[in-house]
């Protein structure tokens, strides 16, 4: 300890016992700099350590009694005050750690949100695209996309032949895939712009 001295007498400690504040203001202001130091090591800032030193000195005053002598006020003092600067250290990994797991979980919330709003835009695009074309290949597209119907079942449904639903089908899926093409590529523009 790089301490000159006693921060008092014998009849100031004997003072400091029975609560005088004046000797107390004196053996605070003598170990403060000293211990700011040491637990400035453990606290992650300036105002943990002013919390520490200020909950040491409250613990000193309140159990000054139980202190036999001048020489173990250090030691009290360094002891509760370094627990305390441990705990704080402590906390704060907890705390670090809660935060990180806890933004972790709302990026996987928030990409999953984005992925299921960009799904449901593109759903609601699909359906406007497949709304601009004409009623038979609209029913058609439906039938073997989405219903998943093979060009013999479209053809017994809805009386054409499998030519017939095949080239309605072709025609079909060039639109919506020229249509969502200019999309897409203008989603993609207007996401890397912002």
């Amino acid at each position: 300890m790089n301490l000159k001295g006693m921060p008092c007498n014998i009849e100031e400690f004997n003072r400091f016992q029975l609560g005088d504040e004046a000797v107390f203001h004196k053996i605070f202001v003598f170990y403060k700099p000293f211990l700011f130091r040491k637990f400035n090591q453990f606290c992650s800032s300036n105002v943990e350590v002013e919390e520490v030193l200020q909950e040491v000195f409250v613990q000193l005053f309140l159990k000054r009694q139980q202190i036999p002598d001048i020489q173990s006020i250090f030691p009290f003092l360094y002891i509760v005050g370094k627990r305390m600067s441990i705990s704080y250290f402590r906390k704060a990994v907890v705390r670090e750690q809660y935060m990180l797991k806890n933004q972790s979980q709302f990026n996987e919330a928030y990409d999953c949100l984005e992925t299921h709003i960009e799904t449901k835009d593109l759903s609601d695009i699909l359906e406007s695209i497949i709304k601009d074309l004409p009623t038979q290949q609209q029913k058609i597209f439906r039938m073997n996309k989405l219903d998943e119907l093979s060009y013999k079942e479209i053809a017994a449904e809805i009386g054409v032949s499998k030519h017939t639903v095949r080239n309605h089908l072709a025609t079909a899926c060039n639109f919506v895939r020229l249509k969502l093409d200019k999309i897409l590529y203008l989603l993609f523009f207007i996401k890397i712009i912002f």
